[in-house]
């Protein structure tokens, strides 16, 4: 089985860090450092997509750094959500992610699977509270 690997996500520190280098961008300057020897002049396209990259990351927002023509096959997103290629196949026929044809083959946006993964996560850990919850109130467990 092919394994597809995930974006990169940072810690809330990174983020922070992110954040404070994107306001000195905005504001024109550059930190303070002993690396700090070079200028660099970028052209406005540039600057601006490095300012989205930090925002995203800043934000917490996972990237991929992949083309924009770059889509998942079935079997890729299947292996990414650890589920079988018929049971993800499934879900695409009912309408559960967006994905479109290429040819006969179906292809998805990295973005959407992800959103699905995590609200899939979040249904999942709702669930197991609510059945926690459950066990305590009949008596099967005792608070803690």
């Amino acid at each position: 089985m092919s394994r597809t690997l995930e974006p990169p996500t940072l810690a809330s520190a990174d983020q922070a860090r992110l954040a404070e280098l994107r306001g000195l961008l905005s504001a024109g300057t550059r930190p303070a450092g002993k690396g700090n020897r070079h200028r660099l002049e970028l052209s406005e396209d540039h600057f601006q997509l490095l300012c989205r990259i930090l925002d995203n990351l800043a934000n917490g927002k996972a990237l991929d750094i992949a083309p924009p023509a770059q889509y998942r096959t079935t079997q890729q997103a299947a292996d990414f959500l650890g589920v079988s290629r018929q049971y993800f196949v499934r879900l695409l026929d009912e309408g559960q992610l967006p994905f479109h044809r290429v040819g006969t083959h179906r292809r998805l946006r990295l973005q959407d699977l992800l959103s699905f993964r995590s609200e899939r996560d979040r249904l999942r850990h709702s669930a197991i509270q609510q059945i926690a919850l459950d066990a305590i109130a009949d008596g099967v467990y005792d608070e803690f």
